[in-house]
């Protein structure tokens, strides 16, 4: 006589559950992917590294720095005593770079800056004439000031990740007369 066995054993249970762990464990972290935030917060308080590294630099070496910021990049610049130059001196200053849905902007004194604005530049004009006559390169001019004293400009610089789909995130720096710098973040909306 032969009976006929339903159901399954212990042994295929316990496997069936094992193999459902390993995809879940595998599949459940992707399924949230990446944590944006943190790549802001990363980006941010590279940044404030980074500022913090030239105005060091300006103080140490009795120079006067300056910032750029456009709305995918900022990068530091130094005055020669004829014109801005980007920092070619440290490796760590040179032009930071950011892919969309990243973008930053700046503000100043709660002022949003409009290219070539908010700093009187009149004299770095005049002087800067008569160097690029022959170029074809047109002069910069940074918006925020590190002088060889200590002093910086204040400013307020707010890193985004808007990528159109969830609430964008933020992550602000900001800066008074001196350092340190201030990483405030992350954020659902801004101040």
């Amino acid at each position: 006589m032969h009976r006929s066995v339903r159901g399954f054993t212990l042994l295929e249970l316990i496997a069936v559950i094992f193999v459902i762990g390993l995809v879940a464990a595998f599949l459940i972290p992707n399924l949230r992917g990446q944590d944006f935030s943190k790549d802001l917060e990363v980006h941010a308080k590279r940044f404030d590294s980074l500022f913090t590294l030239a105005a060091e630099y300006a103080l140490l070496n009795n120079l006067e720095l300056g910032l750029l910021v456009e709305d995918n990049y900022y990068e530091f610049y130094g005055f020669d005593g004829q014109r801005w130059q980007p920092m070619e001196d440290l490796d760590k200053l040179e032009r930071v770079e950011f892919e969309d849905p990243y973008s930053i902007s700046l503000n100043l004194e709660d002022l949003p800056i409009e290219p070539q604005m908010g700093i009187d530049t009149e004299d770095f004009e005049e002087r800067q004439e008569e160097f690029y006559l022959d170029e074809d390169e047109e002069p910069v001019f940074p918006q925020v000031y590190i002088l060889s004293g200590g002093d910086i400009t204040p400013f307020q610089l707010t890193f985004t990740f808007d990528d159109g789909f969830e609430a964008p995130i933020y992550f602000v720096v900001n800066a008074s007369y001196t350092l340190p710098l201030t990483v405030e973040g992350p954020l659902d909306d801004l101040p």
